[in-house]
C-alpha cells in the first residue's frame, strides 16, 4: 500500500502493539515527506493498531513477589502470612527489611531542612553568653538583698511565659508530629536514634534563658514523636523482644533527660525559694535579736548616765565590759566629758577674780583625749558629740576673758 521504508517503520513501531507519541511523529513526518495525505494515514495507523492487539492474548496478572527488601505481605524464607506492621516473621524468625523506608527517614530529614531555610525572622538568636561588668558587681555588692527578691520574681515570670515560637517553628512541628513512621526493624531503630538525638540536656547556668526554653519546647516535639515511634514500635516488635528492650532503652533515656530538665527547674527554684524565706527568717530573728540587744545596750547606757552624774565614774566604767564597742565610746565620752566638765568648773574662782592669765594658761592645758580610732567614722562620730559639748563648755569661760588675753581654743572637730 505504501512505500517499503514506510511499511518497515509502520511494522517496527506497532512490533510491542503500541504507538508512542514519538513514533507517530517519525511516521508522519515521512509519510509527509513522500506526500501521503496524513488523515488518510492516521486512520490507517489506528486500523492496523487495532488488528494488532484484538489479537494479542492478555498475559495473566501475576501475584506480587515476596522480597526481603520491598514491602512483606509474605514471609520471603518460609512463606507464611506476615502479620501486619511485624518486623520478624513468628513462624521462622526471619527479619523483614524495607530499604525504601531508610529513603524516607533522609527525605524526612531534609524536609525539615527545607522549613528551616524558610526561617526570615530574627527574634530568635541563641544566647552566647554575656560578661558580668564592675557595675553589676558593684550592684550585687551593696544591694543583694534587694536584687535577690528581683531576681526571684523575674525566674518565676520566665518560667511562666511561653517561648518565642515563628510560622517556621509551627510549620517544623506540624512535620515532625505527622510524618509517617517506617515499620521494619533498621528504620524504626534509626529513626528512634535520630529523633533521640535532637533532645537537649539543659544546663543549671542557662536553665531560664530563652535559648533554654526555646530548645526544652522541643525537647516535648522530639519527645512525642519518639513516644510514636515507640507505640510502632510496640506493635511490629512484638514478637522481637530483644530488638523491643532496645527501643525501650533509647525511649527511656530520652525520657529522662526531658524529666532532669523539668527536675532542673524545680530545683532552682526550690532552692531561690529556701533562700529568700530563709533570708526574711535569718532578716526577721537578726532583727528581733539586735532589737534585744540594743534595749539592753540602751538600758546600760541609762544606768551608766546615772552614775556619771552621781560622779561615780569607777562603777560606770564597770558597765563597759557588757556593751559593744559604739556604746563603749558613748560612755566613755560622757565620763571624760563629765571630768573635763568638772575641771572647768574649777576654774570660774579664776574668772571672779579676773586673773585672765592663769585662767589662760589652765583653759589650755585642758584638751580632750581621743576615745575613738581614726580609722572608725562611726565611732568618731559617737565621741565627737560630747568633745563639741565640751569645747562650747570650754569657749563660754574663754569668751568672758577679754580679748587680748583669750586661750586658743582647739578645733570643734576632733
Amino acid at each position: 500500500m505504501y512505500s517499503e521504508q514506510i511499511e518497515k517503520l509502520i511494522e517496527l513501531a506497532l512490533a510491542d502493539g503500541d504507538l508512542t507519541e514519538k513514533e507517530k511523529q517519525i511516521l508522519f513526518k515521512r509519510a509527509e515527506a513522500e506526500g501521503i495525505d496524513l488523515d488518510e494515514f492516521e486512520m490507517v495507523l489506528e486500523a492496523r493498531l487495532f488488528e494488532k492487539t484484538k489479537n494479542k492474548t492478555p498475559e495473566p496478572i501475576a501475584a506480587p513477589k515476596s522480597d526481603r527488601l520491598g514491602d512483606v505481605k509474605k514471609c520471603p524464607a518460609c512463606g507464611a502470612i506476615a502479620e501486619s506492621f511485624a518486623t520478624k516473621c513468628s513462624d521462622c524468625g526471619t527479619e523483614f527489611r524495607n530499604i525504601e523506608a531508610s529513603g524516607s527517614i533522609i527525605k524526612f530529614f531534609e524536609k525539615l531542612d527545607e522549613v528551616e531555610a524558610t526561617r526570615n525572622n530574627g527574634f530568635y538568636t541563641q544566647n552566647t553568653g554575656k560578661s558580668v561588668g564592675l557595675g553589676t558587681v558593684l550592684l550585687w555588692l551593696f544591694f543583694w538583698y534587694i536584687l535577690i527578691f528581683i531576681k526571684g520574681f523575674q525566674l518565676i515570670l520566665a518560667t511562666s511565659k511561653p517561648t518565642k515560637w515563628s510560622t517556621t517553628d509551627a510549620r517544623k512541628e506540624e512535620l515532625v508530629l505527622n510524618y509517617p513512621v517506617p515499620v521494619s526493624k533498621e528504620n524504626i531503630l534509626e529513626f528512634l536514634t535520630l529523633s533521640a538525638s535532637k533532645i537537649n540536656s539543659s544546663s543549671y547556668l542557662t536553665i531560664f534563658s530563652e535559648d533554654t526554653k526555646y530548645k526544652n519546647a522541643w525537647n516535648k516535639i522530639w519527645l512525642k514523636k519518639i513516644e510514636q515511634i515507640n507505640s510502632k514500635a510496640s506493635i511490629s516488635m512484638k514478637s522481637d523482644t530483644k530488638t523491643y528492650a532496645e527501643v525501650q532503652t533509647i525511649v527511656d533515656n530520652a525520657r529522662n533527660i526531658t524529666k532532669e530538665n523539668t527536675k532542673k527547674v524545680f530545683r532552682v527554684l526550690g532552692t531561690g525559694v529556701i533562700i529568700i524565706v530563709g533570708f526574711i527568717i535569718w532578716n526577721t530573728v537578726s532583727g528581733k535579736i539586735d532589737e534585744n540587744r540594743n534595749n539592753t545596750y540602751t538600758t546600760l547606757v541609762n544606768s551608766a548616765e546615772k552614775l556619771i552624774e552621781n560622779k561615780q565614774y569607777d562603777e560606770a566604767e564597770k558597765l563597759l565590759n557588757d556593751v559593744d564597742n559604739k556604746h563603749k565610746i558613748e560612755i566613755k565620752s560622757k565620763i571624760q566629758l563629765s571630768k573635763l566638765t568638772e575641771k572647768l568648773e574649777e576654774l570660774e574662782p579664776l574668772l571672779k577674780n579676773k586673773e585672765y592669765s592663769k585662767l589662760k594658761m589652765e583653759l589650755e592645758k585642758l584638751r580632750w583625749n581621743q576615745i575613738s580610732p581614726d580609722s572608725d567614722w562611726d565611732l568618731e562620730k559617737i565621741e565627737q558629740k560630747s568633745y563639741r559639748i565640751f569645747i562650747e563648755k570650754k569657749e563660754a569661760i574663754n569668751n568672758h576673758i577679754p580679748e587680748d588675753k583669750r586661750a586658743e581654743i582647739e578645733s570643734k572637730y576632733l
